[in-house]
């Protein structure tokens, strides 16, 4: 039976924890708590950036609805996403979203080496996650920030993976290249060679164009480049000594 949320979101609302729940810790553009109860669950409230966002909102949807609608994209395309138990407007405007939980484990505590990880297995989950993202790209989805702290990953064989912080996803009959760049770019910034080395990093590239299937070898060699340079660019490698 689904616990029934709408006396803990009037107190959410007011920043009261209701029993169960705790904070989470997630950008100043939303409020983020935890239901450990059963089935344990989220609770999102969408925070607008700056007047313009209301006013484009009337136009385009609110965060929490296009978070809903590239839900309903995401799941006809084959993709996992957090199921919506419960959904609505609080007496500030704030749309709120309340959503099952996925696995308890982003796709970054597995894929980087660390002594738990068993390296057989590891690599095998870099080669799903090369072919996962491949099939979002052929399928016309970008993630609007494809943190490799956004794909929620049970540690299977073959692992499940669940796209999570959707609300500015896009959804594309081809994806234009600078969106490509944009989200290769997101997966590996800040994250060091230590932990995902350039071997890993070309296994999953490998693994990714075999099922994107839109670059050829000159293509694909030309876009590892420029995703580098672009990296270097920005700064954002994980450490000083890797650029």
């Amino acid at each position: 039976m689904q616990h029934n949320f709408e006396h803990d979101v009037s107190q959410l609302e007011k920043n009261i924890l209701p029993e169960n729940w705790e904070w989470i810790s997630c950008s100043k553009q939303a409020k983020m708590a935890r239901y450990n109860g059963s089935p344990t669950c989220y609770f999102k409230e969408f925070i607008p950036k700056s007047r313009l966002e209301v006013i484009k909102s009337k136009f385009r949807g609110t965060r929490c609805e296009v978070w809903a609608r590239q839900a309903k994209i995401g799941m006809e395309a084959g993709f996992e996403v957090p199921a919506i138990l419960a959904t609505g407007i609080l007496k500030n405007k704030h749309h709120y979203l309340i959503t099952a939980a996925g696995p308890s484990g982003a796709v970054s505590n597995f894929l980087v080496r660390k002594p738990e990880n068993d390296e057989e297995n590891r690599q095998e989950w870099i080669k799903a996650f090369g072919q996962y993202i491949g099939q979002m790209h052929k399928a016309g989805i970008v993630h609007g920030d494809l943190r490799a702290g956004n794909i929620l990953m049970e540690p299977s064989q073959p692992p499940r993976f669940v796209m999570i912080d959707i609300e500015r996803n896009s959804h594309h009959s081809i994806v234009p290249i600078s969106l490509v760049k944009k989200n290769l770019v997101q997966l590996i910034k800040r994250i060091s060679f230590k932990d995902f080395t350039a071997k890993d990093r070309l296994l999953f590239f490998k693994h990714y164009n075999c099922v994107y299937q839109r670059f050829d070898k000159k293509e694909q060699k030309e876009l590892a480049f420029e995703i580098i340079n672009l990296v270097k660019k920005q700064n954002l490698w994980g450490g000083s000594k890797n650029v």
